[in-house]
């Protein structure tokens, strides 16, 4: 290195970072952070993949761990994308019925009020509800 330190110095005061998990929805990299964090496991989230328009930042997120931490990592990462994997079977927070469907055409005010969420209604009894 050019300010006299070895390369072996500099590695350790400066870890390497490695990605633990691409791809990742801003809700999905905040969990698994916090899932690492609550392991004691230090963590950067990062945004990835194409630039949404009009700021440029990634719409994906990665998150970055220490390579020394990596063995620590593996388990809750694989939990984490294992259950990634897994279709989500949305309920009825009223009857519990898993015969929930998308409402196809929202009103105006739905829309606006339920911004950036799904809204379902239930077959059983109705009820109209976001997740």
């Amino acid at each position: 290195m050019t300010d006299g330190k070895s390369k072996a110095d500099y590695e350790k005061n400066y870890p390497m970072l490695i990605p633990a998990a691409y791809y990742l929805t801003y809700a999905e990299a905040v969990r698994l952070y916090n899932e690492l964090l609550d392991a004691e496991i230090s963590a950067l989230v990062k945004t990835c993949g194409p630039p949404s328009f009009p700021f440029g930042d990634g719409i994906w997120y990665q998150l970055l761990i220490e390579e020394e931490e990596a063995d620590a990592a593996r388990a809750i990462v694989e939990a984490f994308e294992a259950g990634r994997a897994v279709v989500a079977i949305v309920r009825c927070p009223r009857c519990g019925s898993a015969g929930t469907e998308p409402v196809p055409r929202p009103a105006f005010w739905q829309r606006l009020y339920y911004a950036g969420t799904t809204l379902y209604q239930c077959a059983g009894c109705g009820r109209k509800f976001a997740a």
